[in-house]
């Protein structure tokens, strides 16, 4: 064989659809006809093309993928649909700024909600609907989600069991005391939440649940572009990096009633 690798690439796109019928069983070169309703004239042209490429090859009275034909045809498809992830979360990454990057492992796969209008009470919906049944939600946000704050703490505290470990940026618990005074000193004094200051170095929120799931919220300055959501472990890994990079550096919020100072070191 003697083929290019953008060469290998074209063709395989080309005759994807031969390659993926017998990916699943092989066939003999009548049997390809009646599946892929090609004239046998030109079903001659394009099985001679991939047995020349090795990427099929006759045996017992019928075509089949050879290893590279599969593996090859495997890595196609997951390219594909790596880069339809991609396009599909383009709508909201489009709107983070330049510097901030949100990884490929965290986008690849991530079910993707945009927001319909200036007050996605349904994307909210998305993040309650998914943090529903978590024990333990760590996360970060840089701003305080006027409106939808309480609302998250009351979902996330429903439960008998549940910890939840946020970090904000400063201003953002002097904000939240001034919007929902009793609601976070009720959130900072509550054992089941612990709330962290320091630089959050990302215009999105970011939140993991159990290390079973992560997602990012991203916002524009009209409010909520979208919500992304990613089980995969990968996924989560890159999530959790982030999480802990930012979490790191950053310090404890005490009860603002007690002897301490509003911040103890995060370690």
């Amino acid at each position: 064989m003697d083929i290019e690798v953008n060469e290998l690439v074209t063709l395989i796109e080309r005759r994807q659809s031969c390659l993926q019928t017998l990916a699943t069983t092989p066939e003999s070169k009548q049997e390809l006809v009646d599946t892929l309703e090609r004239p046998r004239s030109t079903l001659d042209d394009i099985v001679r093309e991939l047995e020349r490429s090795n990427l099929v090859e006759y045996e017992d009275g019928k075509w089949h993928l050879t290893d590279l034909g599969r593996q090859a045809l495997e890595l196609h498809v997951d390219y594909k649909n790596r880069l339809r992830s991609l396009i599909e979360a383009a709508p909201i990454i489009d709107e983070l700024p330049r510097d901030t990057a949100v990884g490929c492992r965290f986008l690849i796969g991530a079910d993707v909600h945009v927001a319909s209008t200036p007050v996605p009470d349904d994307v909210i919906r998305v993040v309650l609907d998914a943090i529903e049944s978590a024990r333990r939600i760590r996360g970060f946000t840089p701003i305080a989600m006027a409106g939808h704050a309480e609302a998250f703490y009351d979902h996330v505290t429903s439960k008998d069991e549940c910890q939840l470990d946020v970090v904000v940026p400063t201003d953002v618990i002097g904000r939240l005391r001034d919007l929902y005074p009793e609601g976070t000193e009720r959130a900072t004094s509550d054992d089941r939440t612990t709330f962290y200051v320091g630089e959050v170095p990302t215009s999105f929120s970011l939140w993991i649940a159990d290390d079973e799931h992560a997602g990012i919220i991203v916002y524009t300055k009209r409010g909520i572009q979208g919500v992304l959501v990613n089980d995969a472990a990968d996924a989560v890994s890159w999530a959790t990096e982030q999480y802990d990079r930012v979490q790191e550096d950053a310090n404890r919020v005490s009860h603002p009633d007690t002897d301490e100072s509003d911040t103890t070191d995060a370690g």
